[in-house]
């Protein structure tokens, strides 16, 4: 993921935003439940019109759908995240 997406997540997580940083397991939950509840992450993907007149312009909920998905793995397993 590209810095000027991840950072903005990482703190909508309530975390520093910090690069390099990790989460370890057990903060894991807290930090999803915190990013789930904030409005932008919270609003539906923009309609299929204006995905297709512009391409680049992706919702962040749909960015941070990988990184919830690693994360929610990462406490199932009781392994930490690391980024740099």
């Amino acid at each position: 993921m590209f810095k000027e997406h991840a950072i903005p997540l990482l703190k909508l997580m309530g975390l520093t935003g910090a690069v390099p940083s990790a989460i370890l397991p057990n903060e894991i939950l807290d930090a999803l439940r915190c990013a789930r509840a904030h409005p932008s992450l919270s609003q539906s993907p923009m309609n299929s019109e204006n995905n297709q007149n512009n391409k680049i312009n992706i919702p962040l909920n749909t960015r941070a759908k990988p990184l919830f998905d690693l994360l929610e793995r990462a406490q199932a397993r009781n392994c930490e995240v690391m980024w740099r």
